[in-house]
């Protein structure tokens, strides 16, 4: 694995994996719409993924950008 910096466009693809791997559909070692850090009260890293595109959506929104 590459050991480059975390750059915000990492962090974007991540967080689109992240809600993509739950919205693939169920496979011989996965249940459709959860993946192994789901539990029956929600993903914490859907819930991270979430935040993250809300984040980078509102820093393309921010007056600072120009």
């Amino acid at each position: 694995m590459d050991d480059g910096p975390i750059t915000p466009a990492l962090v974007l693809w991540t967080a689109k994996r992240v809600i993509t791997q739950h919205r693939e559909p169920a496979s011989d070692h996965r249940a459709a719409g959860r993946c192994a850090v789901c539990r029956d009260g929600g993903c914490d890293m859907l819930t991270w993924a979430r935040d993250a595109i809300k984040a980078h959506r509102m820093a393309g929104n921010s007056p600072d950008r120009y």
